[in-house]
């Protein structure tokens, strides 16, 4: 992934956001022409679904978790490229109803960067914070104990959910989900999964599973290598157990990105909604940074 510093230092505002703008836009057209405009009654808003997207990608790029911030900037600084800018509130509603539009658009873009013939998969989870674990029992984003679990680097306890993602072996996000916190990787996988066929799959030694891997293998022919538990019977050698570690320091590099450069754990929603609308702003932003460097278009 292309390094932020080098963005924002070598290119202007205005070049970044009319580049996102055109990938925006050529992605939405393919959508509109396969299966129709996403909008069928009343008339077309002034500020276009695409100047949504657009100002959500940048927001989750340069001014991650924080939309006020970036709502300020676009009004002092870019109000020529986006002169019908709406206010706060209506924007992150206009949002929350492109959600679907936008996850297409990331398949898009996933396509069209993914390497032709890459058939390994990395899987991991990553935490998503809706509150504070002590404001649990108030929280009304989501209620319940099965959104309880455990940061397992940190060795704390949070509410919310777990980011279930694949990735490939370049860092590119592939699939992604959320499901509670409780949830454990094992039973995530199968949905994570359910689209897959014909790949190799690595995970950590939360993957491991003999019920698991028969069942992949059974249903799609995807063969998944975990790292095995100290105490198991079957051991990897010393040589692939040292492979199988290196392709998954890929999947935490992405995990690790969205975290800190995506402020995963901040999405600053207060809906179930408008949780899954900044997961999926903050994946398609990663996508996005695998997609810069390339003039092509998308094709349809």
């Amino acid at each position: 992934m292309r390094n932020l510093a080098h963005v924002i230092t070598e290119e202007s505002w205005e070049h970044i956001a009319l580049v996102v703008f055109v990938h925006v836009d050529d992605a939405y057209q393919v959508l509109v022409r396969h299966y129709g405009t996403p909008r069928t009654r009343g008339p077309a808003p002034d500020m276009s679904d695409r100047e949504v997207i657009t100002c959500a990608v940048r927001c989750e790029r340069f001014f991650p978790g924080r939309a006020a911030t970036f709502y300020h900037f676009l009004a002092q600084y870019m109000r020529a490229l986006f002169p019908h800018l709406l206010d706060r509130s209506q924007f992150n509603r206009r949002r929350r109803a492109l959600l679907g539009v936008i996850e297409n658009i990331g398949r898009l873009w996933r396509t069209q960067v993914l390497p032709a013939g890459e058939d390994v998969r990395l899987i991991d989870s990553a935490p998503v914070p809706v509150c504070t674990y002590a404001r649990s029992n108030r929280c009304r984003t989501v209620p319940g104990a099965e959104f309880c679990g455990v940061m397992t680097v940190k060795k704390a306890k949070f509410f919310g959910f777990r980011l279930h993602v694949t990735t490939t072996p370049d860092e590119l996000i592939d699939e992604w989900l959320l499901a509670p916190a409780s949830d454990h990787d094992v039973r995530v996988a199968p949905a994570l999964l359910e689209d897959e066929a014909r790949l190799t799959v690595i995970g950590d030694a939360a993957y491991t599973s003999a019920e698991l891997e028969q069942a992949l293998w059974d249903d799609a022919l995807v063969v998944l290598l975990p790292l095995r538990h100290p105490t198991q019977h079957a051991q990897w050698s010393a040589a692939e157990r040292r492979t199988l570690i290196r392709a998954r320091m890929r999947v935490e590099t992405a995990l690790s990105q969205l975290t800190i450069l995506f402020d995963l754990g901040l999405t600053g929603a207060r809906s179930l909604v408008g949780v899954v609308t900044r997961v999926a702003s903050k994946s398609l932003a990663h996508t996005f940074c695998f997609l810069w460097p390339r003039p092509d278009p998308v094709v349809a």
